[in-house]
């Protein structure tokens, strides 16, 4: 009886509030907010809405994919709120206005008249600042980690260019060889040749290796294969990671599919499995011993309602999880609350604390998200889900 009371007095204050303060509401949010029928026609505009828009004529009763074009590409998912009657978000829309390139953060509500979706309330939110300000993190972690890409391939480096030399100088001993025949000496060359065709191959792996990580302009989102990605990091890492480092792949898929940026993936991946490294290494104690095991697998599992529940940003449905685990020094709860956190660190004169909120960022643009597990002197796991799409 008290909870029956307690709604029907709400419902009361509620038509007590009258229209006219919804609308001024509606008119005083500085955030631009649009009203569309279920045929996506304009009802209302908020004055935010309508500087927005700027010199555009009779906005109301217009389609809304003539006043906001930068829609179109986004237009299967507004529609789905018709259809499922849920709320969608959408991040990131970019736009062109004047000389500039913007961002929007965009929220779809549907309303409803009885049982059927009448319409929804959209809400444009600038996020151009915080956009810039994330691809200054994501452009000064991709330099850092050049820095240090760049120190562990070096000593790989050094040995290509000394086996060039070497080839060539066991070239040129062979073209003075008086001794040899016309037939030994081709096939001596030849076989110097091939070394030095494949230290020229492995010294242009280690370039576009340095060159992916660097490039400014992100690949666009197609279907890329975990698998491969895997694969790749790990090649890089037993290169550059210290012997004392002991590398595992427990992938056990032949593919798993994707909607991502192979390069931000590669990017990312190997930000988590530097961190690894340096876990059991550079930041264990004075006299404490050097290294450990790195292990990387990869499964698909179904993240449903409970889950939802206690990881932010997680929704229902299919994904892959990528988990980089390590044997090393391990992080406080206080520590875990913060890694995310941009210019956080926990490498002292080493680490420009960067890393893992790119990572973040970048896992959160796939619709994606991670969870940490780790205890002081137990190790780490960081698990990266990221939404299946087929293979």
């Amino acid at each position: 009886m008290e909870n029956k009371s307690s709604s029907g007095n709400d419902s009361s204050s509620v038509k007590a509030i009258g229209e006219g303060f919804y609308m001024s509401v509606f008119e005083a949010l500085p955030h631009s907010l649009i009203v569309v029928d279920s045929r996506f026609m304009v009802k209302a505009l908020n004055p935010a809405a309508e500087e927005f828009f700027g010199s555009q004529k009779n906005i109301q009763s217009r389609d809304l994919w003539a006043i906001a074009p930068f829609l179109l590409d986004s237009k299967t998912a507004i529609q789905r709120v018709f259809a499922d009657g849920k709320k969608e978000i959408l991040r990131r829309i970019e736009y062109r206005k004047g000389v500039e390139d913007k961002y929007i953060d965009v929220s779809i509500c549907p309303y409803f008249a009885g049982c059927s979706c009448n319409g929804a309330v959209i809400l444009m939110d600038d996020v151009t600042e915080l956009e810039k300000k994330e691809q200054y993190i994501r452009r000064s972690q991709k330099m850092d980690l050049v820095g240090t890409l760049a120190a562990g391939l070096s000593h790989d480096f050094n040995n290509v260019i000394n086996g060039i030399a070497a080839t060539v100088s066991s070239v040129k001993y062979s073209l003075d060889d008086k001794s040899l025949t016309v037939v030994s000496l081709r096939n001596h060359v030849r076989d110097d040749m091939e070394i030095i065709e494949d230290s020229a191959r492995r010294g242009t792996d280690i370039v576009e290796q340095l060159m992916s990580i660097s490039r400014k302009k992100e690949q666009s989102f197609a279907k890329v294969d975990l698998v491969k990605v895997v694969k790749d990091v790990l090649k890089v890492c037993g290169t550059m990671f210290p012997k004392t480092v002991e590398i595992v792949s427990d992938v056990k898929e032949e593919t798993a599919t994707v909607d991502a940026s192979v390069t931000q993936l590669e990017q990312a991946l190997l930000n988590l499995c530097i961190n690894a490294s340096h876990a059991m290494t550079i930041m264990r104690g004075e006299g404490e011993e050097q290294g450990g095991v790195m292990r990387v697998s990869l499964e698909k599992i179904y993240v449903g309602p409970n889950m939802c529940e206690f990881i932010p940003d997680a929704v229902p449905g299919f994904y892959w999880i990528l988990s980089v685990s390590d044997t090393g020094i391990g992080m406080t709860k206080e520590i875990i609350a913060k890694i995310f956190d941009p210019f956080f660190s926990t490498k002292e004169k080493r680490g420009t604390g960067l890393g893992l909120s790119m990572v973040y960022n970048i896992i959160r643009e796939y619709k994606g998200f991670i969870d940490v597990f780790s205890e002081p002197g137990a190790g780490s796991v960081f698990f990266v889900f990221l939404p299946f799409a087929g293979n």
